[in-house]
C-alpha cells in the first residue's frame, strides 16, 4: 500500500532520530522499489544485467540515502505532489544511469564515501606504518580505501560502525540472518584492512 506524503515525512524523521524499527521499515518498503526500477533502467537502455547488478546497486542506493547522518533522505520535502516512491525512483534510475555511462568510457567507478572514524583503531592495530599519521590524515586515508570496497561492505559498516548499531538490528536491516550479518562483518573488515595494505603498498 502506497504511504502519503504525510507517513513518507513521518517515516523520514524517525529514520533520522537513529530508530532502529524506523529504518527496517524504511528497507522494506522501498527495496522492492528499488529493484524494480533499476531493472527496469537496464531494460530501457538494452543493457544486460545479473542479480549482482541487482544486488550492488540496490545497496549503492541504500548508502547513498543513508551516508553523512542521512543527508541525502533529509533532503526530500515531497512539495508539488512529489513524493517519496518518485523521489527515489528518481535517484536510482540517475544512479544507474552513471554507472552505465562510466562503464561506457571503461571509467572507474569510486562510491561513496561512508565515514569509519571509530573503526580506526580496529583497522591499524596490524597497520603499523600508519602509526605516524595523524588523526584526521589517518580518517582521510580510510575513505579513500572504503570507496574501493563493495557496495555491500560500505552499507554493512555504515550501519554498524558509524551508526553504532548491533549485529543483529544491521541483519534485519539488511535482511539477512544474524549469522550471515556476522560472517559479513568479519569479512569486510578484512577486505578493508587487506585495501589498506594494498594503498599503502601502492602510495
Amino acid at each position: 500500500m502506497r504511504q502519503s506524503n504525510e507517513e513518507d515525512r513521518q517515516l523520514i524523521k524517525e529514520c533520522l532520530s537513529g530508530d532502529v524499527k524506523a529504518l527496517e521499515k524504511f528497507v522494506r518498503i522501498y527495496s522492492p522499489l528499488i529493484y524494480q526500477h533499476i531493472q527496469q533502467t537496464y531494460l530501457a537502455k538494452n543493457v544486460a544485467f545479473e542479480e549482482d547488478d541487482l544486488r550492488e546497486h540496490h545497496n549503492t542506493i541504500f548508502v547513498l540515502l543513508l551516508e553523512n547522518k542521512c543527508r541525502k533522505l533529509k533532503q526530500f520535502k515531497g512539495q508539488n505532489g512529489c513524493s517519496l516512491a518518485s523521489w527515489i525512483r528518481l535517484i536510482t534510475c540517475h544512479t544507474v544511469l552513471n554507472k552505465l555511462r562510466e562503464d561506457t568510457v571503461d571509467a572507474a567507478w569510486s562510491g561513496y564515501c561512508v565515514p569509519l572514524d571509530e573503526a580506526r583503531d580496529v583497522l591499524f592495530d596490524e597497520v603499523s606504518a600508519l602509526d605516524v599519521m595523524e588523526n584526521e590524515e589517518r580518517k582521510r586515508f580510510i575513505r579513500g580505501c572504503i570507496r574501493k570496497l563493495n557496495p555491500r561492505d560500505r552499507l554493512f559498516l555504515k550501519l554498524h560502525v558509524e551508526q553504532d548499531l548491533p549485529v543483529p538490528k544491521v541483519a534485519r536491516i539488511m535482511q539477512m540472518s544474524v549469522a550471515n550479518a556476522h560472517t559479513l562483518r568479519y569479512r569486510s573488515f578484512e577486505r578493508l584492512k587487506k585495501q589498506v595494505e594494498i594503498s599503502l603498498t601502492n602510495g
